[in-house]
């Protein structure tokens, strides 16, 4: 009631002091959205219509007459002036008081930054994801081959043969789905806008292992030096007994360090920037090995001689580079919908590491060594180069606040390299058996990768 007097009063004040002034009307005060918003004024009809109020001054105290009622007209001089107008041009400033301050302001940062950022974001937050993840599988060659029975050893497993059928080969390796974890924790900085924070994820181990024994199995290559298509022989119903198996890995980790800063906001949604350092890692295999016993004693070697053959190619990709990126998250409320975008821009390490041999074991006992079929004196070795890339990141979640202080979350994200070498591209088949020439090469053939995950997950917040 108080200021329903005192602007009533305000009003009746200020329009003496117009009839005071000939020739001249007063202008409106301002009103800033500070002194509007302590409260809203919600005025009657009868309120607005007439009032009286009592001011006092240096200890003097003056009646002020009563206001004449809505419709009335005051005459001064050769004006006259409608009251009801005048009432209405000094209310006029509700329209500020009407306004939701708080998004009103929200609106605001979308223009000037987030130069004053809300207390309401220091907090801490640990968040814990389980991952149900996949990725590019490593292609390679035809590795392992049969044929139907009857067929001539000598033929047995041969590409090209219409005899022939593969086992494995021409098959993506590594690409089933396989668990993983993501840890993100950080804080926001106290007397700041800004936000430190860590991240790290593991998507665990992928392979598999192929074991072949029944039937005729055998190992296809290219002999160079004959300039013909043939196989070895692994197990041969009479001839030979062994089995060839083909194992492969993969797992990748990666952690980034990150400062987060708000950068707009437009009342609901807000948009962070982000920018650090990212690291990230992934490591490939791919082995294939046989061992077998001669059963008839061919080509002259002595019955129960035996053979072990493997090969094994490595890949690593280890990347180094800074951090650039954009977060947003969008307030329903209960729930929030959030995105990420970045991209980490450095340098890349390739990787490839070769073996192989032979094991020749006669009867009696004797060994001989040799070389591998797939890694020879041509391609044995480490093998490495550098360059320079970009690694990006999406991911878009939702998550369920549960309470004040924990929430629940599912999201899908993806990471892309787009230069990475696999195990399986740098087999080269076509096998020179003297080494007298470089063959099997080493290809070091590049090509992209990405590793993509569902997850659900729990986050902390104090």
């Amino acid at each position: 009631m108080y200021y329903r007097q005192f602007l009533s009063t305000f009003v009746l004040l200020l329009g003496l002091f117009d009839l005071s002034v000939s020739g001249q009307d007063a202008g409106l005060p301002e009103l800033t959205i500070q002194e509007a918003a302590p409260q809203t004024v919600d005025l009657s009809e009868n309120e607005t219509n007439s009032t009286q109020s009592i001011v006092a001054q240096d200890g003097e105290t003056t009646a002020v007459e009563e206001a004449p009622k809505g419709g009335e007209e005051l005459e001064r001089g050769s004006e006259t002036i409608d009251t009801n107008a005048l009432a209405e041009d000094h209310l006029e400033p509700r329209r500020i008081r009407d306004i939701d301050l708080n998004l009103f302001e929200n609106r605001l940062k979308l223009f000037r930054g987030y130069d004053d950022w809300d207390n309401d974001q220091i907090g801490r937050w640990a968040r814990v994801d389980y991952l149900i993840s996949w990725r590019r599988g490593t292609r390679t060659p035809v590795l392992a081959t049969t044929s139907t029975p009857g067929t001539p050893i000598e033929d047995a497993g041969v590409l090209g043969l219409s005899s022939t059928s593969s086992l494995m080969g021409s098959n993506t390796l590594n690409d089933d789905s396989t668990p993983g974890i993501r840890i993100d924790f950080g804080r926001w900085i106290p007397g700041s806008d800004a936000a430190i924070g860590a991240r790290f994820y593991s998507m665990f181990d992928a392979g598999s292992s192929h074991t072949f024994d029944d039937g005729i199995v055998t190992r296809p290559f290219f002999n160079v030096d004959a300039n013909e298509a043939q196989s070895l022989p692994v197990n041969f119903p009479g001839s030979e007994a062994g089995s060839l198996t083909i194992d492969s890995t993969a797992k990748m980790i990666g952690t980034d360090v990150y400062v987060m800063r708000p950068w707009r906001s437009s009342g609901i949604a807000r948009l962070n920037f982000i920018a650090g350092y990212q690291f990230s890692r992934f490591d490939e295999s791919v082995q294939i090995s046989n061992n077998s016993t001669n059963l008839d004693g061919r080509n002259s070697i002595p019955i129960g001689t035996q053979l072990e053959v493997t090969d094994s190619f490595r890949t690593k990709n280890v990347f180094h580079g800074g951090l650039l990126g954009l977060s947003s998250d969008i307030d329903g409320g209960d729930y929030t919908v959030s995105f990420l975008a970045k991209v980490g821009i450095g340098g890349v390490d390739h990787t490839i590491i070769t073996s192989g041999q032979t094991i020749i074991t006669d009867p009696g006992g004797g060994s001989n060594t040799l070389d591998g079929l797939f890694v020879r004196q041509s391609n044995r070795g480490e093998f490495k180069r550098s360059r320079f890339t970009a690694v990006p990141e999406f991911s878009v979640r939702y998550t369920k606040h549960l309470n004040d202080s924990l929430d629940f979350s599912l999201g899908y994200s993806i990471i892309y390299w787009g230069h990475a070498v696999q195990p399986g591209n740098q087999i080269d088949s076509n096998v020179d058996m003297t080494n007298t020439t470089s063959q099997p090469t080493m290809p070091f053939d590049v090509d992209h990768y990405w590793a993509q995950s569902l997850n659900m997950g729990v986050t902390f917040r104090y």
